[in-house]
């Protein structure tokens, strides 16, 4: 039986590390997987995680399941800190607690496969590696909108829009919030509210993944598309990850939300709540009862927001870093875009042979189509990175 098993695609981030492990060479350079570093090159547990864990430690009273959406009060205290306390209790969210927002991104792949017209779901190119995975595994079909050009370092906004022309009423529309991986490069608010309209005209579904919260300005101004679509749109759907957030990566915190008439919104908690017992079935509970402590605790949510403020920073102060290295060593501004980008992610403009090149020549690691993670990058390593950049574009 098992010799029919296909070759399944492995993820080009998997295969980065990968490769990264076997290379041999002491000065090599990882800046594939998307994890948040400090200066030090370590990924710290956050001291309002570690404070929260302890707490949970000595008054957590139970292991017993959670219902199958989770638990009500950690879906409404991050529903409250995302959309405001008055828009969330007002639109009757539905809202189910998740394995960090790759779970979130498949339950509501899996409901939309299962509508008698399955709609298609509209996706910008480039964009985060593990949609299209997702959606092909849960059946549902999909087309690709130009985003963003890698070798011009450019959004194109007019070809995405007017590509969603061909969409018809009741398609969804799968986007990034903030620090869009893996270009870094985010909408300006003119060109959002101009995705807004189009969406409006042709009745299409926002469906938006938010994982890098408050790392372009802040935990609530990156809120700030969630809102804006809640607010506009009778449905519509918010896929949610906190790994980045609250740098709990392996405790698998996130969510799922979903606005609906109210007349659907019993059936649509219904079969949310069928879809996790046909697959996930629970939750798991430590990383989401972490952020619920948190976030209940004045104190905790003010040392936690310091924190998560501490490494918007660093990951800021990086992409000048890169930019200014070019620009004395070497009086050229060809990574200048960096700068005007946000979050752990771009992309550089190369070839695919310029990729090779860049890892088997100087041993720096990217993931396939130029994306690196910024926040990787120590002080040592920025003028590294940019003698071998230019010297495989040359």
């Amino acid at each position: 039986m098992f010799e029919d098993i296909q070759d399944y695609p492995v993820d080009p981030i998997m295969i980065g590390a990968e490769l990264f492990a076997q290379d041999q060479r002491k000065e090599k350079l990882n800046l594939t997987v998307g994890i948040y570093q400090d200066e030090h090159g370590k990924t710290p547990v956050l001291n309002s995680v570690k404070q929260a864990e302890l707490r949970l430690n000595t008054l957590q009273q139970t292991k017993a399941y959670t219902a199958l959406t989770g638990d009500v009060e950690y879906c409404s205290v991050l529903g409250e800190q995302i959309f405001g306390s008055d828009r969330y209790n007002a639109n009757k969210l539905i809202a189910a607690q998740t394995a960090g927002g790759a779970v979130a991104l498949r339950l509501m792949a899996d409901l939309l496969s299962q509508l008698p017209n399955s709609p298609t779901v509209w996706l910008q190119n480039p964009t985060y590696g593990n949609y299209i995975p997702i959606l092909k595994a849960a059946a549902v079909n999909y087309q690709t909108l130009p985003y963003y050009d890698p070798l011009k370092s450019q959004l194109t906004i007019n070809a995405m829009l007017a590509g969603l022309t061909k969409a018809k009423a009741g398609d969804v529309f799968l986007l990034q919030g903030v620090c869009h991986n893996p270009t870094g490069a985010d909408m300006s608010l003119q060109q959002f509210d101009a995705l807004l309209n189009q969406l409006e005209k042709y009745k299409v579904v926002p469906w938006i993944d938010l994982a890098y919260l408050g790392f372009s300005q802040t935990f609530e101004k990156d809120s700030e598309m969630a809102r804006d679509i809640i607010d506009r749109f009778p449905e519509a759907i918010v896929c949610v990850t906190l790994s980045k957030s609250f740098g709990i990566y392996r405790d698998r915190a996130g969510a799922l939300f979903v606005k609906c008439e109210e007349s659907e919104q019993t059936r649509m908690h219904r079969a949310i709540s069928a879809i996790v017992r046909s697959s996930v079935s629970h939750a798991p509970d430590h990383g989401p009862s972490v952020v619920r402590t948190i976030l209940q605790d004045e104190s905790l949510k003010n040392t936690w927001l310091a924190e998560l403020s501490q490494m918007q920073k660093r990951v800021k102060e990086v992409r000048k870093k890169v930019v200014e290295t070019e620009q004395r060593l070497l009086n050229c501004s060809n990574l200048a875009f960096l700068a005007e980008q946000a979050g752990m992610f771009s992309l550089l403009p190369l070839t695919s042979q310029q990729e090779i090149s860049l890892t088997k020549k100087h041993g720096i690691h990217i993931v396939q189509g130029g994306r690196i993670n910024l926040a990787r990058l120590s002080d040592e390593d920025i003028p590294k990175l940019v003698y071998a950049f230019h010297e495989v574009i040359s």
